[in-house]
């Protein structure tokens, strides 16, 4: 019998060279919320701008959740994706990802269904 593959959290800090504008931050929502339904695989995302000032630079979150490895790799080449990365690299941002499975070992805490 063949294991069900986990699901996969991608977790993506930002940091621009300038500060980003509220119209800025407004359109990259924009563009990522053009994926809920359009990208397969896609479980859960979550966006976000730095309220703590504790970020090291780091602007923006983005944390995504996928069904399996194999929905975060075929989201990059995503023609929606592969918009949003254009934007960012515009922008000159650096990037700090970090993927990782949720499994037992890494999920400490889930929230009750309902």
């Amino acid at each position: 019998m063949s294991e069900t593959p986990a699901p996969v959290q991608h977790l993506v800090l930002f940091r621009f060279p300038e500060a980003l504008s509220d119209d800025d931050v407004l359109a990259m929502r924009r563009q990522i919320a053009a994926w809920v339904g359009a990208v397969p695989g896609l479980r859960r995302v979550r966006f976000g701008r730095d309220v703590s000032g504790r970020s090291q630079g780091h602007q923006v979150s983005l944390l995504t959740e996928f069904a399996s490895a194999g929905d975060l790799a075929a989201y990059f080449p995503h023609p929606l994706h592969q918009v949003f990365a254009r934007w960012v690299a515009d922008r000159r941002a650096q990037l700090l990802a970090f993927d990782y499975p949720l499994t037992e070992e890494t999920m400490l805490l889930e929230p009750p269904p309902g």
